[in-house]
């Protein structure tokens, strides 16, 4: 009887594991079914970085200009321009000095000549002229950069 209990549990243990390899074996099918994601680390690009690091937005309605030709002809500048701000509490003042805000960016903006204000050069000059310009009128906080949010010349 001994021998035959020993079987049994030999024939069981034997059982056993042929289950547990079958399981093995079906599962590892299965991961194989399963589309493989691959992670890529790349390097952050700088630009990227430094959008945590952008300070409060305030948007601007769209400013429509006559830009500067040599023949007096019709050339119009439709730009949207957002400006970062140092400190939220800033708003408070544009809110207040909105008809100073957009005369002085007008009178920068219809300055331009078309050619000179396409060029990237260009425009990196006209946020710098805005900036410096309203910053000079600010007393409550100081504007970090000007954004273009949209450009269109007709």
């Amino acid at each position: 009887m001994n021998k035959m209990l020993i079987s049994i549990i030999i024939i069981l243990v034997l059982i056993l594991l042929s289950a547990l390899g079958g399981l093995l074996w079906y599962l590892e099918k299965e991961k194989e079914k399963e589309p493989k994601t691959q992670t890529i680390t790349k390097p952050l690009d700088p630009k990227d970085e430094t959008l945590s690091d952008i300070g409060p937005l305030y948007p601007l309605k769209p400013f429509i200009v006559n830009l500067q030709t040599p023949d007096e002809s019709d050339v119009y500048l439709k730009a949207t321009l957002s400006l970062e701000l140092d400190d939220k509490l800033l708003s408070h003042e544009l809110d207040k000095k909105t008809a100073v805000v957009r005369n002085a960016i007008i009178e920068i903006l219809s300055s331009y000549t078309q050619d000179v204000i396409m060029s990237q050069k260009g425009k990196d000059e006209v946020c710098i002229k805005i900036k410096n310009k309203l910053n000079s009128m600010l007393t409550d906080g100081q504007i970090r950069n000007v954004y273009i949010v949209s450009f269109i010349i007709q």
